[in-house]
């Protein structure tokens, strides 16, 4: 990104940060590169001020601080934090939520996978009852524990604090023995056809969900669009529904279309989700 003055009113100021730290970390992941000189003069913060924000976010290889700026940290195994995804990209995962939520039926068996994207369908998921929810990601147990119009399976495994969820072997077992009617997921990244992940246990988990599931759902918002990242998940062509929102390029759903996948673009009021 240039020198260029990026949006005006996002959060600034000392009494924010959690806040300004999650827009640099969704601005870095949208343009890949960013000035100290324009967060600081759209933050309305001292380029000391944004420093330190950059070094932390650093330290949690969120992004690589470069001459005058910082730019994406694309290419590494890791993945951000649990805690920053759940503040990306949040109007585009509403539009994708509701969406995605018209493929689900009263009485289904349905896999929730340890994505914020897909966390944000639940609530949708919640006004179409009974149901039966399958998940390894410990902030939807936590929301659905005791609730007796669910029938909630929690997927055990090693649990891995960065994700709030539960991976390997154990996991991937238990999904062997379930089936599923849907599968709500999502991916780090799409580049041309193919899926990526930055954590192979991560990918091995996805995996086992997909192929437990008769209807798979990838749910995809338009910043995991362009880029790759260490780890293959496979094609888009393993799910049979790919649900986006409106601001994905028209020749990107043009061309997964081609290849055979049901599309669905969520409409501009799909944001107003409730």
């Amino acid at each position: 990104m240039s020198q260029k003055t990026v949006e005006p009113g996002k959060p600034g100021g000392a009494g924010k940060k959690e806040q300004r730290l999650a827009f640099i970390t969704e601005l870095i992941n949208r343009e890949g590169y960013v000035t100290v000189d324009a967060l600081a003069e759209t933050l309305k913060l001292s380029r000391m001020t944004v420093h330190r924000d950059l070094d932390e976010l650093q330290s949690a290889s969120v992004l690589r601080k470069v001459r005058g700026g910082a730019s994406a940290f694309r290419s590494a195994q890791f993945e951000s934090g649990d805690a920053f995804r759940a503040r990306l990209a949040l109007n585009e995962k509403r539009q994708i939520a509701k969406a995605a939520a018209t493929l689900a039926s009263p009485g289904d068996v349905i896999i929730v996978d340890a994505s914020t994207t897909a966390m944000a369908v639940v609530p949708h998921l919640l006004q179409i009852l009974p149901l039966t929810i399958i998940t390894n990601y410990w902030p939807l147990l936590e929301e659905l524990r005791g609730r007796p119009d669910i029938n909630l399976i929690g997927l055990g495994g090693n649990y891995v604090h960065q994700y709030n969820a539960f991976v390997g072997v154990g996991c991937e077992q238990a999904l062997s023995e379930l089936y599923a009617d849907v599968l709500f997921a999502s991916v780090s990244a799409l580049t041309d056809l193919t899926l990526y992940h930055q954590d192979q246990r991560i990918v091995s988990v996805k995996r086992a969900m997909m192929q437990a599931s008769k209807r798979r759902v990838l749910l995809l918002d338009n910043s995991k669009i362009g880029h790759g990242s260490l780890h293959r998940l496979g094609s888009v062509t393993d799910f049979t529904h790919v649900v986006v929102d409106r601001d994905v390029e028209d020749a990107v759903v043009e061309k997964i279309r081609d290849a055979g996948v049901d599309v669905i673009v969520a409409s501009a009021d799909s944001s107003l989700a409730n």
